[in-house]
């Protein structure tokens, strides 16, 4: 880890997870956090999306398994009014030019995402039953 990375706080991977299990949104966390968080938070999601994905649908798991329903950076940027260039809105440029923008399409990701891991903890569920 370099230092200009920061480790998220155990507290606020607990919260996230405590979210997911009781079906709230993780993006409401979000409100309370530093930018540096905020993208750390992402990660963190991403990972456990991606961790339960695999666990559930083994080699059949693809990316989209989690962005299905996530809008595109063109639908997002279209909702908002957006100009800018598509790759700024896809890179860490907007979170530093217009964080409260960007800040908003991390949140919409990151309820997507838990929706999916919710998802595929009902799917694993329902598989140990039939198994």
């Amino acid at each position: 880890m370099s230092g200009n990375e920061s480790a998220l706080k155990s507290s606020i991977k607990l919260r996230a997870i405590y979210s997911i299990l009781d079906e709230k949104p993780v993006s409401e966390i979000m409100d309370h956090l530093k930018i540096p968080e905020i993208i750390e938070l992402q990660k963190f999601i991403w990972d456990l999306a991606v961790e339960f994905g695999i666990k559930v649908r083994g080699k059949k798991f693809t990316r989209k398994d989690i962005t299905r329903k996530m809008p595109s950076t063109t639908e997002y940027q279209r909702s908002v009014g957006c100009g800018e260039k598509i790759y700024y809105c896809k890179s860490t440029h907007c979170i530093n030019s217009n964080p409260e923008c960007a800040t908003q399409k991390i949140k919409q990701q990151v309820d997507c995402m838990a929706d999916s891991i919710r998802e595929f903890m009902k799917s694993a569920k329902s598989n140990e039953i039939l198994a």
